[in-house]
């Protein structure tokens, strides 16, 4: 997990996906998924509700796993969330509406990025965590409407910002994603080496194979590690599987266990 100002920033829970409440919600009769009784869908939209409201943040973490999961009747109840008052609820509507993908949450987090961009006092530590996850959420959106905006936070923002922009514009299929996305993947701070291949992992763009395969000779485990991951789907590609041929003698063994195990997972 990338660390910014003492917060996480890239969402992209890869290693923390929960089936169980999936499984709950999903009956299986004759391999063919059953719908599970109104009541019971609307108690795990209850308790997951209330569990993004926790203060415990890991509690409030795993909630919008479970909220994607059930999807698209979690989407009423968690627009009025985007104006609540504590900043974790926020934040925890912001990333799960994202990972939903329902376009109506893009115009209430469209304006939320505009006022932070907007605003005339100093920025807070608050301000730009929210920043980046509603960045993060308009990439994942695809929202044409909110490009502008995106493009001014890749002029004009820090770093980590500008990573996040390149990263939504990528994912948006505007320029210049790419172009920005190239110049952060050779920037000199690994976080944010690392947090672009991860962002990129979420896009099916056959460019994302040229972007992040030299990052499989990283300097840094961490990143090589996140960069095989990314790759995974693209293993077919000549070049990607020689690199995966060398990511078997790797001198991290994190990386030649990430690559046994998407090894196991391509065979039938």
């Amino acid at each position: 997990m990338v660390q910014y100002k003492g917060l996480p920033v890239w969402c992209a829970p890869a290693l923390r996906r929960r089936a169980l409440v999936a499984a709950a919600l999903v009956g299986l009769v004759g391999g063919l998924p059953v719908p599970p009784p109104a009541c019971a869908a609307g108690d795990a939209l209850e308790g997951a509700l209330r569990r993004l409201q926790a203060d415990d943040i890991l509690v409030a973490d795993a909630a919008v796993e479970e909220l994607v999961a059930i999807g698209a009747p979690a989407v009423d109840a968690l627009l009025p969330l985007l104006a609540d008052p504590r900043r974790d609820v926020r934040a925890g509507a912001v990333r799960a509406l994202g990972l939903l993908g329902d376009a109506r949450a893009a115009a209430p987090i469209r304006t939320g990025l505009e006022a932070s961009l907007g605003q005339d006092r100093p920025d807070t530590m608050e301000d730009r965590y929210l920043r980046i996850l509603r960045i993060q959420a308009l990439g994942r959106l695809r929202d044409a409407d909110s490009l502008p905006l995106l493009r001014r936070v890749a002029e004009s923002g820090d770093d980590f910002e500008r990573a996040h922009a390149g990263i939504a514009l990528f994912l948006s299929g505007a320029d210049p994603g790419y172009d920005l996305a190239r110049e952060c993947l050779g920037a000199s701070e690994m976080a944010i080496r690392n947090l672009v291949t991860e962002g990129l992992a979420e896009s099916d763009d056959s460019r994302v194979a040229t972007l992040v395969l030299p990052l499989t000779q990283d300097d840094s485990w961490v990143v090589r590690d996140t960069a095989f991951r990314t790759l995974r789907r693209f293993r077919g590609d000549a070049p990607v599987a020689e690199a995966f041929a060398r990511g078997r003698q790797d001198p991290s063994w994190y990386v030649r266990e990430t690559v046994a195990e998407i090894d196991r997972g391509a065979r039938p």
